[in-house]
C-alpha cells in the first residue's frame, strides 16, 4: 500500500491555511485535507479520489472523506495490529464522499470498539474493489501547564502568563508535519481575538508569542500571554496535536491524518455503538477434555484461552462439575497459567457433565469438557482405552438433512466411558459432529446435504484412551423442503442512525434455519439490509438516516427458501425513526450568573435545542449549526441553578448532563 504526502505547512493549498484542525474537532463533519486535483494511490487498485483518511486516536473514531467517486458505494473500514485484525466498520459513502465510525451521525464499529494506538494501520476498501490505507501517528500531548511569564523586551507589554504544552513522537512522525494547537471560542472575545492558537501557525495574533521545538522524540510549544485571564482561557480550552504521514518518495498526494485530543476521555464507543476491549469477556479455552480420577473426584485439562486485543489479560480459570441431581454446582478456580485442574467431593457413581471458563473480570462462554462419572477408587494401573461401541445404526432425522445415529454401550477396560463423538464425514473431511454423554446411545447430526452418501463413525471416550466403532456407509434421504416459520421480533431501539432489532427464533420446516435477513426500508430512497447467522437473535441496522422513518422487515432462511415476515410483538413497531444523538457540557458562573452551555447534535437541519433545569425551567435555546455544534450562553439568568440541566432537540431525543460552576 502506498501512501500520501501532506503539503507542509503555510504552503498554497496547506489545510491548515484554509481553515484551522480544530475545524476537525468540534462538528459533526470533517474538511476535507486534500487539495484539489490530488489524487489517491493504493498500490494497483486506485480510487479516482481525492480522498483522506483521518483517525482520532482519543475518540477511537475514523473518518473518510473525498471519496466522491465512490459516493453511494458500500465501504469497509478495518483497523489492524501487528497483522491482526481488531475491529471493522460498514456504511455508506455519501454523496460527498464522506463516512464516520463512533462519531453522531456516523456508523458504529462492529461487535467491539477498538481501542485506536499508534502504529495501528486504518483501510478502506470500497464496493468497487478500489481501496486506501494509513497508518495511525504516535504523536500524543503528555501534559499541559501554566506558568508565570516573564517579561519579554521584544514585544508590546509584558507576558503575565504561559500555557506549556509537552508531548511525544515517534519515528513515524515527520515534525515538518506536525501541529500543535488551543481552542477555546472564549479567547475571541478577549485581547487575543482568535479562537485557536497553534504551532507552527501564521495566524498567531499580532505581539504575540509562540516558541516552539521538536526533537529527539519530545516536543515543546510554549505559548505567551499578555495578562492571566487569557493564560487561564488558554488552559480552559482543548489542546491537541495532528500529525499527518512521512512523505513517500514519488508521491504527490497526501493521505492520512491523525488527532491526539488531550482532554478527550480515551475509551469506549459513542452512544449506542459497541463498548471497548475493556468490556470483553475471553475467548473460551480449547481442548477442554474431563475424566475421572479417583477417589470421588474428576480432573480437567484444557489449552490456555486467548482474549480479544486490548482486552484485559486472562486471570484465572473455573472449572465447574453440575450436580444434576442437587440441581447445583460445584467448582474449583486456578490461577491464570494453570491448565488443569481437579475437582475432588463428588459422589461415587454420579454422573457430571464438566464445562471450564476463562476469566478476566468478565467470564468466557464455557467451554463443554465432557460427561464424567466420578469414581470412589483409583484406577488400576493396567486400565486401557474402552471397546468399541457396538451396533451403530443410522435413520433419517426429523428434519431434511439431519441423521439419527444409535449405538450400544462401549464397555470400559479399567477406565470408565466418558462420552461419545459421532462424526458424519464425507472422505477425509468431517462435515458434522455431535457430543453424547456417557449414558448415551444416541445422538443426532443437523446440517447434512439431503440426498448426499456419509460415513458415520461412533467414538467412545475415556482417560486411558478413545475407541471408534468402524464406519456405517449411509445416503441421506432428499425430499420436499419445508420453510420454517416466521420468527418474532420482541424489541426495536433506536441508536443514532441505527436501529437495534431483538427477535425470537423461527421453527424449522424439515431443514435447519441457515440464517435472519433484516431489512429497513424507507418511503423513498436506499433499504439498508443485515443478514445473519442461525444463531443470532439480535441485529443491528447501521447507515440510517436520523429523523426518516423505516419500515422493518425480518425473515428466516433456509434451503427451502425464506420463510413469512415477521410478526412484531406488544411493544416492538415494525417502524422505526432514528432519534437525533446529542451531546453536552453545562458550566454555571456564580459571579456573572451565566450559563454556558454547549454540545453537538447528530441532525445539522432545522434543529433546535431547547435547555431547561432539573426544576423543568427553561433556561434558553440554540440552533445547531451545520457542523452540528450548538452554544447557549444565557447571563442573568432567571432559571435557578440545579445539580443538572436536561437538553432536548427539537428533533427528538434528550440528555441529561451534571452542571459545573465556578
Amino acid at each position: 500500500m502506498s501512501f500520501r504526502r501532506h503539503v507542509p505547512p503555510g504552503t498554497p493549498g496547506n489545510p491548515s491555511s484554509r481553515r484551522r484542525i480544530t475545524g476537525l474537532l468540534a462538528g459533526t463533519t470533517t474538511l476535507a485535507l486534500v487539495g484539489a486535483g490530488a489524487s489517491a494511490v493504493m498500490a494497483a487498485n486506485p480510487p479516482v479520489g481525492p480522498g483522506n483518511i483521518e483517525i482520532f486516536t482519543k475518540r477511537d473514531m475514523v473518518a473518510i472523506e473525498g471519496y466522491a467517486a465512490q459516493a453511494g458505494q458500500d465501504a469497509t473500514i478495518r483497523v489492524s495490529r501487528g497483522g491482526n485484525l481488531i475491529g471493522v466498520a460498514r456504511g455508506v459513502v455519501d454523496a460527498t464522499g464522506f463516512l464516520e465510525v463512533n462519531h453522531p451521525g456516523g456508523v458504529c464499529w462492529d461487535v467491539v470498539t477498538p481501542n485506536i494506538t499508534g502504529g495501528d494501520e486504518v483501510t478502506v476498501e470500497f464496493e468497487d474493489g478500489s481501496g486506501d490505507g494509513a497508518l495511525a501517528g504516535t504523536a500524543v500531548i503528555t501534559s499541559v501547564d501554566a506558568v508565570n511569564g516573564t517579561p519579554t523586551p521584544d514585544v508590546a507589554g509584558d507576558v503575565e502568563g504561559q500555557v506549556v504544552v509537552k508531548g511525544k513522537y515517534g519515528a513515524d512522525v515527520d515534525t515538518a508535519r506536525m501541529a500543535v494547537e488551543i481552542v477555546n471560542p472564549d479567547m475571541r472575545d478577549m485581547g487575543i481575538g482568535e479562537r485557536a492558537i497553534g504551532w507552527p501557525d501564521d495566524e498567531v495574533p499580532a505581539g504575540y508569542r509562540v516558541d516552539g521545538v521538536a526533537e529527539n522524540g519530545e516536543f515543546t510549544v510554549t505559548y505567551g500571554f499578555f495578562s492571566e485571564a487569557e493564560r487561564d482561557a488558554a488552559m480552559a480550552g482543548d489542546p491537541s496535536v495532528a500529525s499527518w504521514q512521512a512523505e513517500p518518495v514519488g508521491v504527490e498526494a497526501q493521505l492520512g491524518l491523525t488527532i491526539s485530543e488531550f482532554k478527550e476521555i480515551d475509551g469506549p464507543g459513542f452512544g449506542g455503538c459497541p463498548a471497548g476491549p475493556s468490556g470483553q469477556a475471553p475467548n473460551s479455552p480449547t481442548e477442554a477434555f474431563a475424566s475421572a480420577a479417583g477417589n470421588g473426584s474428576i480432573t480437567a485439562t484444557w489449552a490456555p484461552a486467548t482474549v480479544p486485543a486490548d482486552a484485559p489479560a486472562i486471570t484465572g480459570y473455573e472449572v465447574i462439575a453440575e450436580d444434576t441431581v442437587l440441581g447445583q454446582e460445584v467448582s474449583i478456580k486456578v490461577g491464570a497459567e494453570e491448565t488443569k485442574a481437579t475437582i475432588r467431593g463428588l459422589v461415587d457413581g454420579q454422573v457430571y457433565p464438566v464445562k471450564i471458563v476463562a476469566l478476566n473480570g468478565q467470564a468466557s462462554t464455557p467451554a463443554a469438557a465432557g460427561t464424567v462419572t466420578a469414581t470412589s477408587a483409583e484406577l488400576p494401573p493396567e486400565a486401557s482405552a474402552p471397546t468399541a461401541p457396538g451396533n451403530v445404526a443410522v435413520n433419517d432425522g426429523s428434519l431434511l438433512g439431519s441423521a439419527d445415529v444409535t449405538w450400544t454401550a462401549a464397555a470400559a477396560n479399567g477406565s470408565a466411558v466418558t462420552g461419545y463423538t459421532v462424526e458424519a464425514r464425507s472422505g477425509d473431511a468431517v462435515v458434522a459432529t455431535a457430543d453424547a454423554g456417557s449414558g448415551a446411545t444416541s445422538a443426532k447430526l443437523e446440517g447434512l446435504t439431503p440426498g448426499t452418501e456419509y460415513s458415520f463413525v461412533v467414538t467412545a471416550k475415556s482417560s486411558a484412551g478413545n475407541t471408534a466403532a468402524e464406519p456405517v456407509i449411509y445416503s441421506v434421504k432428499a425430499g420436499d423442503l419445508t420453510a420454517p416459520s416466521a420468527p418474532n421480533v420482541v424489541r426495536v431501539t433506536t441508536g443514532n442512525g441505527s436501529a437495534t432489532v431483538e427477535w425470537q427464533g423461527a421453527a424449522a420446516g424439515n431443514t435447519p434455519v441457515t440464517g435472519y435477513v433484516l431489512t429497513a426500508t424507507p418511503a423513498t430512497g436506499t433499504a439498508v439490509t443485515v443478514e445473519t447467522d442461525a444463531a443470532a437473535r439480535t441485529a443491528v441496522l447501521s447507515g440510517l438516516t436520523n429523523g426518516t422513518t423505516y419500515t422493518l422487515k425480518l425473515v428466516a432462511k433456509s434451503a427451502a427458501g425464506d420463510s413469512a415476515p415477521a410478526t412484531f410483538g406488544t411493544g416492538a413497531s415494525s417502524t422505526v425513526t432514528p432519534a437525533d444523538q446529542l451531546t453536552a457540557t453545562a458550566e454555571y458562573r456564580a459571579d456573572k450568573q451565566e450559563w454556558r452551555i454547549g454540545g453537538s447534535a447528530s441532525i445539522t437541519t432545522a434543529n433546535t435545542i431547547t435547555v431547561t433545569n432539573a426544576n423543568n425551567v427553561r433556561i434558553g435555546t440554540a440552533v445547531v449549526a451545520a457542523d452540528g455544534t450548538w452554544t447557549l450562553r444565557a447571563r442573568n439568568s432567571a432559571a435557578p441553578v440545579t445539580p443538572t440541566v436536561k437538553v432536548t432537540s427539537s428533533a427528538g431525543g434528550s440528555i441529561t448532563v451534571s452542571v459545573s460552576t465556578r
